[in-house]
């Protein structure tokens, strides 16, 4: 009993020496707390993928996997409402591939062919134009293909979306960029809106020259470089556009300098010096080119009009004077009252042809330009001057009967080949010329493989060209 109280209490005594002994201070170790990672995201709103969070990156990646199935099998609608999460959340995707402004593109442009609701379409296109302006941020490098795009798409598509001064400031800034390896579908509005834009005065002189040259550059590259045949067709069809309208800045007073017109007609005046047409009008180029008054061929195509073709007749002055200030339409009319006066049926069908060309020239209005060519024929037989400028007029119609490219505005070809084989046959005086036309238009026909792929055409059958042309001809590939 004895011995169990002593344990106790020893056992008792031994807690309250360990409890009251003074305690071991342990280290204290002081970590440092992590410092929080911040991703500074892009405040244009140019996010990828893996600036996301991990949750909210799953769920975008998974969005743009499911939407881009749906634009590959064209189910646009399906696919907008994943695009818009992956466009508002992460559109540079992994910063490399811009498939989400291009896919955006193509949504809207599904939706405007699918409803008829202006307003509604006016809103999609206008949604597009953010889009390019945000592609434009988001991806720099790639500018040069949105402004060609947006630039063509307002051009054929949305015309009141944008100015003529801006589309022009988009594809010639693409041009440049793209120099030789520029898209061919670029090309034609460029050259139509530097063509409208320098005769309306609204770009210089300087501007409008440097953008033809390139121009040329450009398709001449092209067209002897391409090595795909569908695409060298596509290059060929567009040199077709841009050597017509070359030709057309001859019209343009000061665009071409006296050097050009010397070398370029001077040779045929001096095979054909008793053609009062080809002296009077190599004299105008002459003179509004900017030749010195004391250039030797100026002075001889000066006497030689005086001596050969100078009237006095007052009609004929005023259309004349008028030509020389660029007063077209008073000249025709001038030139009008002149032929429904004279009794000379050489002289009708003569100023027929003048006011023919100036419509064809000037006032691009080709259906009366070939109503006045027709007219000159019944006053002089056998005359292939007229047919060669319907040809021309055909020739010259790609752009208004079709896109510039492809099959519908190739077809013009046709029926312009049939005029100048028409006027051979007529007139040998005018072999030459048609040969040359002939040879230079025969490789913008359509090819074989455009014709075959119409069940409708068939080589050798027959064809309508419809538009203004309203003519039959017969169906035959480039060579």
């Amino acid at each position: 009993m004895k011995r169990n109280t002593f344990l106790a209490t020893l056992l008792l005594g031994i807690f309250f020496w360990v409890s009251c002994s003074p305690k071991v201070q342990e280290p204290i170790v002081t970590v440092e707390p992590k410092e929080e990672v911040v991703k500074e995201l892009d405040p244009n709103g140019c996010i990828r993928f893996d600036e996301l969070e991990i949750g909210v990156a799953d769920r975008v990646t998974d969005n743009y996997n499911i939407y881009r199935d749906r634009i590959k099998e064209k189910k646009f609608k399906e696919a907008y409402p994943r695009w818009k999460v992956v466009y508002e959340r992460a559109p540079k995707t992994n910063g490399r591939i811009d498939y989400v402004f291009r896919d955006g593109l193509k949504i809207y442009t599904d939706f405007i062919e699918n409803t008829s609701d202006t307003i509604l379409q006016a809103k999609y296109v206008d949604t597009m134009a953010m889009i390019y302006e945000k592609a434009l941020i988001c991806f720099p490098e790639k500018k040069s293909y949105y402004l060609s795009k947006q630039g063509f798409e307002y051009y054929y598509k949305y015309k009141d979306r944008a100015t003529d001064e801006e589309i022009y400031e988009m594809l010639k800034t693409a041009v440049l960029a793209d120099g030789k390896e520029s898209r061919v579908s670029t090309i034609i509005p460029l050259s139509s809106l530097n063509y409208r834009l320098y005769s309306d005065d609204k770009i210089s002189l300087e501007d409008a020259q440097k953008v033809l040259e390139n121009i040329n550059s450009i398709v001449s590259h092209n067209v002897e470089n391409t090595e795909n045949k569908k695409e060298k067709d596509a290059w060929v069809q567009v040199e077709q556009f841009t050597s017509e309208l070359s030709d057309r800045y001859e019209n343009q007073k000061g665009f071409y300098d006296c050097d050009y017109f010397i070398k370029k007609y001077y040779a045929e005046y001096e095979a054909n010096k008793d053609d009062c047409d080809l002296i009077e009008d190599l004299y105008r180029k002459l003179r509004q080119s900017g030749c010195e008054k004391e250039n030797e061929k100026l002075v001889a195509l000066e006497n030689a009009y005086g001596t050969k073709c100078r009237s006095v007749d007052e009609d004929l002055k005023c259309g004349r004077d008028a030509l020389e200030n660029d007063q077209y339409q008073k000249a025709i009319d001038c030139y009008q009252r002149y032929v429904d006066k004279t009794d000379d049926p050489e002289k009708k069908a003569r100023f027929l042809m003048r006011i023919a060309k100036i419509h064809y020239a000037h006032t691009r209005q080709f259906s009366k330009a070939r109503t006045a060519a027709r007219e000159a024929m019944k006053h002089k037989s056998n005359w292939g001057d007229p047919l060669i400028l319907i040809g021309k007029l055909y020739a010259s119609s790609g752009p208004l009967c079709g896109p510039g490219t492809g099959f519908d505005s190739q077809v013009v070809t046709w029926v312009a080949i049939d005029k100048w084989n028409e006027a051979k046959r007529v007139d040998s005086s005018v072999s030459s010329e048609a040969n040359k036309l002939i040879q230079r238009y025969e490789v913008y026909m359509p090819s074989k493989a455009d014709i075959f792929s119409r069940p409708t055409v068939t080589q050798g059958g027959t064809f309508k060209v419809k538009c203004w042309i309203q003519e039959t001809t017969k169906v035959r590939a480039a060579k």
